[in-house]
């Protein structure tokens, strides 16, 4: 197929360390033009076409068929919105909104201008991570009773101080709960989620430093760990009535281009299952660059993102409880 022609808008790290390197070995898409307010980290990415300084110019270029934004969270809708209206597909870094609510007026785009939307939580297309889905729903642990997840970095002394900026989208939840306060969704099926408490650690600019959160989902009980203040903790652990499911090497969320294992411990006792090194951002490009050629392949449905957006909009009402002492 002909490769797809993207757009990048904004040149930033996560587009120069894991977008740039998975088009770049794409055999479906490649990076036709870049826009970046600095024209040097535009250039930075070797588009094969043109370089922008000025995003509307990108969306206007006739040749970008498909836009990946990888803006300050508060501006992925608005620029998405934007690029549907320009005729582009849109692949938006997660989280794709600040909330449900201006997530789905940006489906009504999507969905007006025949346009292909896509949140990039790169890591649901990990070959591991599949195989987690597919090891829950085979029953090989029983019923589900208890996740912990946990996704936490080091990032507060970041130069460009996004993940501490009210504005732009800043804090814990929005950077690392696309990845651990989200699983519990996605491998329960989506059960309805009630019951849900936080304790929050705020930073000085307002933003949630530090996150613990737990909720019943279904029958299992969810708790869960976000921190743009503490050291790597990467970790899923999935418990069920006849045994348990976790991943190894402090590597559940943020595995990409090592090896990585999983541990079975089920009816028919203790077993790893170990994992080739990919690029889950290559496989999902790939997968989003398909769809838009119109082959059949596996992409993150909106109404996922909704969900996970719609649970990110009860943790903030409950954050904000907690704040207050009520």
């Amino acid at each position: 197929m002909e490769k797809v022609r993207f757009g990048f808008i904004g040149a930033g790290l996560i587009a120069r360390i894991a977008l740039y390197p998975a088009l770049r070995n794409s055999l479906f898409g490649e990076i036709y033009a870049v826009a970046a307010k600095d024209a040097d980290r535009a250039r930075v990415l070797s588009p094969t076409g043109k370089i922008y300084t000025n995003y509307q110019d990108l969306l206007d270029d006739p040749k970008v068929e498909a836009v990946y934004i990888s803006l300050p969270n508060s501006l992925h809708i608005p620029w998405s919105i934007k690029a549907m209206q320009a005729g582009k597909h849109v692949l938006c870094e997660k989280p794709i909104a600040m909330n449900a609510q201006e997530l789905k007026e940006a489906i009504k785009v999507s969905e007006s201008t025949g346009k292909l939307l896509m949140e990039a939580s790169w890591n649901r297309w990990h070959p591991r991570t599949v195989r987690i889905k597919q090891l829950v729903d085979s029953g090989v642990i029983g019923q589900i009773t208890k996740i912990n997840a946990s996704a936490t970095h080091y990032q507060i002394n970041d130069i460009n101080k996004i993940r501490t900026t009210k504005e732009l989208g800043g804090g814990s939840l929005y950077d690392l709960g696309p990845y651990s306060a989200v699983a519990p969704l996605w491998i329960t099926d989506f059960a309805p989620v009630k019951d849900i408490a936080t304790e929050v650690v705020w930073h000085p600019n307002q933003v949630d430093e530090t996150l613990k959160i737990n909720y019943t989902v279904g029958n299992a009980q969810a708790s869960i760990l976000t921190s743009i203040n503490i050291p790597n903790t990467d970790i899923l652990i999935i418990t069920g009535t006849e045994g348990k499911i976790y991943t190894n090497k402090n590597d559940a969320f943020f595995s990409c281009k090592q090896p990585s294992s999983l541990t079975i411990e089920g009816k028919n006792g203790i077993m790893v299952e170990e994992f080739k090194a990919c690029d889950p951002y290559q496989l999902m490009a790939d997968s989003f660059a398909k769809k838009i050629r119109g082959e059949q392949t596996w992409t993150l449905s909106l109404n996922e993102s909704v969900k996970f957006a719609e649970l990110f909009d009860e943790l903030f009402k409950k954050m904000e409880t907690y704040e207050k002492g009520i």
